[in-house]
């Protein structure tokens, strides 16, 4: 079932494909395209929410939060892997071997989290919901009146025409 969901970008029509084709002749590499949305959507996220924090639960937020916050992680993850780096270079010309190793251990488990953080679907909806939040059969609203909980029934055999047909005649009774 997840197959079927899958996002296929060969699959893309209207203006989206005009893009897709566009990026490919002019040889932009898709990470150009994640570090471009990543800004963009920082941007409107912060220019809508910091004036109103409220905000950040409409729909337009809901679709920039995820890129803004997978380019956060992603920056910090670079960012961290540079400075241990660093470290590790800086250790082995001091001749600390102890320290360069841990450096570079945490190099490696920066590198795993970088690189396995992005294989999971990231799908807006992946739970499909089906019927009311309060489950099946129960009482929807409160209930009021005299005696509250009360159900009736009405009747009347002139609301319906028993000998009805099917039929669309255009004349009125």
């Amino acid at each position: 079932m997840i197959g079927r969901n899958k996002f296929d970008i060969l699959k893309l029509k209207g203006d989206l494909d005009k893009i897709r084709d566009w990026m490919k002749c002019h040889h932009v590499p898709p990470y150009m395209l994640f570090i471009f949305l990543g800004i963009i959507s920082t941007i409107w996220f912060l220019i809508r929410v910091i004036p109103k924090p409220s905000r950040a639960t409409y729909p337009c937020m809901r679709v920039a939060a995820p890129f803004m916050s997978g380019f956060f992680v992603y920056l910090i993850t670079l960012g961290g892997i540079t400075v241990a780096l660093r470290k590790v270079k800086k250790n082995l010309y001091r001749a600390r071997y102890i320290a360069a190793a841990s450096f570079l251990f945490a190099t490696v488990i920066g590198m795993v989290f970088s690189l396995t953080h992005g294989i999971q679907d990231s799908f807006a909806g992946t739970q499909t919901k089906f019927g009311p939040d309060d489950g099946p059969n129960q009482p929807i609203g409160n209930a009021v009146g005299i005696y509250p909980g009360r159900v009736i029934w009405a009747w009347d055999p002139k609301a319906t025409n028993e000998n009805c047909t099917n039929k669309f005649d255009t004349k009125a009774y």
